[in-house]
């Protein structure tokens, strides 16, 4: 979903995160930037990663 788009329809990718466990790919200029994930994925994933970088 490119940012424009993303901006238009933010409250129903968040629904879609919180309440059917649905990622969201943003991309930019057809590149994908960043991934909007249910909270309670990404925190399960937190304890893999180092935070401090």
């Amino acid at each position: 979903m490119g940012i424009r788009e993303i901006r238009e329809h933010i409250g129903e990718r968040v629904n879609a995160a919180r309440y059917l466990n649905e990622p969201t790919i943003v991309e930019r200029n057809g590149t994908p930037y960043a991934v909007l994930v249910p909270y309670q994925w990404w925190a399960e994933h937190q304890d893999h990663h180092d935070t401090t970088q």
